[in-house]
């Protein structure tokens, strides 16, 4: 949720002057994924620099959770990058959607078992 709610933030605040302006901006596509890249960006930012939080989010049964964690980090801001490149935005997206399935496990485990990590909602939320 609180994902969704940064990239809608992104999304109205490339509407504002000057931003609308710039002209790779022109577009409700160009501005979603703008603000798509801007969140993918962020969020992969946090699995590089504070990992520990996420890993408290990994399932028992997977093994390796720092490295996960490292990976998919590294997968979102790549992602992010191919989202700002209008020949790779597709396969960009293609490969966060997958991403996004990859990571559900550990959304998953958060909801049923709840756990509550710092900086995140609470497993109500979920």
């Amino acid at each position: 949720m609180s994902f969704f709610l940064m990239m809608a933030g992104f999304f109205l605040l490339l509407h504002v002057p000057p931003l609308r302006r710039m002209e790779f901006l022109r577009g409700r596509r160009a501005k979603g994924a703008a603000a798509m890249a801007a969140s993918f960006l962020i969020a992969g930012t946090m699995h590089l620099t504070d990992p520990s939080r996420l890993i408290e989010m990994m399932p028992p049964w997977l093994h390796w959770h720092r490295e996960l964690v490292y990976l998919s980090g590294f997968f979102e801001i790549l992602g992010a990058i191919g989202l700002l490149i209008r020949r790779t935005r597709r396969l960009a997206g293609i490969g966060l959607a997958a991403l996004l399935l990859a990571v559900f496990p550990a959304n998953l485990h958060v909801a049923l078992s709840g756990i509550s990590v710092r900086g995140l909602p609470d497993a109500n939320w979920y």
